[in-house]
């Protein structure tokens, strides 16, 4: 990957919270760098990365006691502005690598990496001690077909 032209990075409490926080800091940094029209796209991508990572390695609980607190992870966003595209990379503690699942029609959870795979050009993961980065990469330019 070529070196990128903007970078930011943003850390959090792995807790629910967590997801509303990398949205807005998601939003913000795109607007400044320009990147406008993949906003929608990128929000969606963050979201579902971020509530995996936090249902991975961290608490869940809306309303969680001391102790639990006493054993919160960190996970961390950061943005790549690349010449042609966007980069969101989602690191946690937990070393397992995601897998898309096919959910049932009903189900109300287990789609958040087929909706990724289905806005993005590519994605995957990387180990990164401790843990991992799973990452999400979103073209600039639309796709032809679109």
């Amino acid at each position: 990957m070529p070196p990128p032209l903007f970078s930011e990075r943003l850390e959090l409490a792995a807790v629910l919270t967590a997801v509303g926080c990398s949205r807005m800091f998601v939003e913000t940094t795109l607007t400044k760098w320009g990147a406008t029209p993949v906003i929608d796209d990128a929000l969606l991508v963050v979201s579902e990365l971020v509530t995996n990572s936090v249902k991975a390695t961290g608490v869940t609980t809306p309303d969680p006691n001391w102790a639990e607190l006493g054993k919160l992870n960190l996970i961390s966003v950061r943005l790549l502005g690349l010449e042609q595209s966007i980069m969101i990379e989602v690191w946690d503690v937990e070393s397992r690598t995601p897998v898309a699942q096919s959910a049932d029609f009903d189900a109300e959870s287990g789609r958040g990496l087929s909706l990724v795979e289905a806005v993005t050009s590519r994605w995957g993961s990387r180990p990164a001690w401790p843990g991992k980065v799973v990452w999400a990469e979103l073209p600039l330019q639309p796709h032809p077909e679109e």
